[in-house]
């Protein structure tokens, strides 16, 4: 009797090999757009059915080949996942013992059950029916909670903003623009006070190249993809709260408002080219309004999702077992773009006919730590990890930050003299940290950690001087209107200096401040 051929249909070896992706992505939806999993989908699919036809090659039985599959599949990706829960139990030092013992009990299970499948005449009926069902629920689960995380953060958004501006389109009398926005890049304050290191050379080498460097200055917001929004529409973005809820994670809409954002759309109506540099963060990776993105090479990668699903697999012994582990190739990455960001920025004039705004968001010296002082390969653990969670103890922490920032300080000074001597007409340059770094270690009080995380780096280069509208603690908020009024003769007006802060946990329960004494 011919068997009932829907009942009998294997799925399973597909749908197992989605899960870790789509899993990692459930849990990282306000960080991850989905075009970041996609890499790792058909990379991951086409291994799983890769390995698939092999065995079903050699076995000539679909059935008993799709199980193997699966079970090759799952052992792969469930290897991190075990491997956490027995190490939360231990201490690090059993971390090597703790390896040992999942690569040998997973060698037993890999051998034993390879064998018996091998070697039975059942037809496996009914388990490849249950590992059907097991899985289409894995999968169902994971989908579910995607589409109530998009369900429940839907907004159909509309963002008022001010129309931009339209002055006579004269530019070839327009500076170019330079804005780089360093990440969680300390100011002198908080360096001396958090880390016991004097900065004031530097401080000293923007004065003498004819910076206004802000002595009080501190971020808007305390996340950056909030401080970035409120940067480049020149607003304050509290409303989002109520938009989007104050318990969200979402950062969709602050990405849209970035992506799209009042300040390049200004600079555009004057007849500029707006050049952004790819971030390797989705909120700076390839904005909509940009001609163009530079720095792009892994543009449809998402290192996050990567790194994530490395973690989760058995890929993770490596770290214990190899010279070099397999966070090299994460480290790397993240070097290569920075470098890149710093070739080009200086390049762009040359090949550019029209006055250019450039926007270059660089992701250091905000971990993950990959630069000694003189730009040196280092070998800090890589993570991916919520702003504020140790993964180094205090001293080291402290060591790796300062020193990927004398590197980032360096080349930045490079930059600067390239940018001011290469040029026939001097540009406006900004450059201002988007937060500063976190200071939870030591006998940090709550207080003193927030004022900290607020306070920022802030400097501004007019070619003719004209620094009337600056003030010591000028917000990013600011920036731009005093740029646009300033430069252009606008009109903006400045707005009330405001700072709110608020955790990664919570990024839209904001808590203003007022009272930054804690530090002075």
């Amino acid at each position: 009797m011919q068997e009932n051929s829907i009942k009998f249909i294997i799925i399973h070896p597909i749908l197992i090999a989605l899960y870790p992706v789509l899993f990692v992505f459930s849990q990282n939806i306000h960080l991850i757009l989905i075009q970041g999993i996609i890499f790792p989908i058909l990379i991951i699919l086409g291994i799983t059915i890769a390995i698939w036809a092999v065995i079903k090659s050699i076995l000539k039985n679909a059935r008993k080949s799709a199980l193997l599959t699966s079970l090759y599949v799952f052992l792969f990706f469930s290897y991190g996942h075990i491997f956490n829960v027995l190490e939360s139990n231990s201490t690090q030092e059993y971390s090597i013992l703790i390896h040992a013992f999942l690569l040998i009990t997973y060698a037993f299970v890999v051998i034993l059950t390879t064998y018996y499948l091998v070697k039975t005449h059942t037809k496996l009926n009914n388990i490849t029916t249950l590992t059907n069902v097991i899985s289409i629920t894995l999968i169902s689960f994971v989908l579910f909670n995607i589409g109530a995380s998009n369900f429940e953060n839907f907004s159909d958004y509309q963002d008022e903003m001010y129309a931009p501006i339209t002055l006579e389109n004269n530019s070839k009398n327009f500076p170019d623009v330079y804005y780089i926005m360093l990440d969680e890049y300390a100011p002198l304050r908080t360096l001396n006070t958090f880390y016991d290191y004097d900065n004031s050379d530097f401080i000293k080498f923007l004065q003498e190249h004819g910076f206004y460097v802000t002595k009080n200055s501190h971020s808007n917001y305390a996340q950056t993809f909030l401080a970035t929004a409120s940067t480049l529409n020149m607003k304050n973005v509290n409303y989002l709260s109520d938009m989007i809820g104050k318990e969200s994670l979402d950062q969709r809409i602050p990405y849209q408002m970035i992506s799209n954002n009042l300040v390049m759309k200004n600079f555009k109506t004057m007849g500029y080219e707006i050049y952004n540099f790819d971030s390797g963060w989705w909120g700076t990776r390839n904005l909509q309004i940009a001609d163009v993105n530079l720095c792009s090479k892994n543009q449809n990668v998402d290192f996050h999702t990567l790194y994530k699903l490395k973690q989760t697999s058995i890929l993770r012994v490596f770290d214990m077992f190899i010279k070099d582990p397999t966070s090299k190739v994460f480290h790397q990455e993240r070097r290569d773009r920075i470098f890149c960001q710093f070739d080009d920025i200086a390049e762009i004039k040359h090949e550019a006919e029209k006055p250019v705004f450039v926007f270059m968001h660089v992701m250091a010296p905000h971990d993950p730590y990959v630069f000694g002082p003189n730009g040196e390969e280092v070998d800090y653990k890589y993570t991916f990890g919520p702003t504020g969670t140790p993964y180094l103890d205090p001293k080291e922490e402290k060591n790796a930050y300062l020193n990927q920032l004398i590197y980032l300080t360096k080349i930045l000074e490079e930059t600067i003299e390239n940018l001011q001597e290469n040029s026939d007409d001097q540009p406006i340059i900004i450059i201002q940290s988007d937060t500063g770094p976190s200071t939870n270690f030591g006998e940090v009080t709550n207080e003193m950690h927030q004022v900290g995380r607020m306070s920022i780096f802030n400097a501004y280069y007019f070619p003719n001087g004209q620094y009337d509208l600056l003030y010591n603690d000028i917000t990013p908020v600011n920036s731009f209107r005093a740029v646009f009024d300033a430069q252009f003769q606008t009109n903006y007006g400045m707005i009330e200096d405001k700072i709110f802060f608020s955790t990664y946990e919570k990024p839209y329960t904001f808590i203003e401040i007022t009272d930054f004494s804690t530090v002075r």
